[in-house]
């Protein structure tokens, strides 16, 4: 076990949703930008482990 010089305090709880946000998108849009996110990162993840069987690494981690 390890052990810190200075003792670890409580998880912040920070309100992310307080606030109204700054562009209000149509009901309609928005399911239809979810679904778009949804699908990018389905095959964001796909293409990934692709990569990873292939032995390869993917470029962005490279150029961090």
């Amino acid at each position: 076990m390890k052990r810190y010089a200075k003792r670890l305090g409580p998880q912040m709880k920070l309100a992310l949703f307080n606030n109204p946000p700054a562009t209000m998108i149509p009901d309609g849009k928005q399911e239809e930008l979810t679904v778009a996110l949804m699908e990018l990162l389905i095959n964001a993840a796909e293409e990934n482990a692709k990569l990873e069987t292939k032995g390869e690494k993917d470029e962005s981690e490279t150029h961090a």
